[in-house]
């Protein structure tokens, strides 16, 4: 299946990420409407340039993604844990760790799993395992045993387990 969503890349991205902590700070309602309200918020403050004739990303089609990601029951299962954008760090044997996991599910005092939000529309297998190394940093930095990529797009959700 290949799926086409107008406005697709960085600037969807950027949005449906801030969206996503927005969401589970509480600071968004997580209602369509306010939703909607705030991705286009979001797209002005991004794009202020008139003359900018790049394709925009939809705000309804992002504040559906965002709802539908939170909704999926393997996450929605984990909301009531999820701090978003955690600053963290780490070393392995290749060297020193450092990055913002998008959410981590902290449950009693540990890190019970790390999330990784995607906007990709239609991933490559590179690029998917692109995803899958970067969260099995994570998972190293953290000590959490477990991580999902989270395609909010497509509402795939993809675990991946500490090796």
């Amino acid at each position: 299946e290949h799926l086409e969503v107008v406005g697709a890349g960085a600037r969807r991205g950027v949005i449906l990420h801030k969206l996503m902590e927005e969401l589970l700070i509480g600071e968004l309602a997580g209602e369509l409407g306010a939703s909607v309200a705030r991705a286009r918020e979001l797209l002005h403050q991004l794009v202020s340039d008139v003359n900018d004739d790049k394709s925009r990303p939809d705000p309804n089609e992002m504040a559906a993604a965002a709802l539908r990601g939170l909704a999926l029951p393997e996450i929605a299962e984990l909301r009531p844990h999820l701090v978003p954008e955690i600053a963290i760090w780490g070393h392995d044997e290749v060297g020193l760790l450092a990055g913002r996991a998008d959410a981590l599910a902290i449950i009693e005092e540990r890190v019970d799993a790390a999330i990784d939000w995607k906007s990709d529309v239609n991933p490559t297998p590179a690029v998917r395992e692109a995803h899958v190394q970067q969260l099995h940093e994570y998972l190293s930095a953290t000590g959490a045993l477990r991580g999902a990529i989270v395609y909010l797009t497509s509402g795939e959700v993809a675990w991946i387990l500490r090796s």
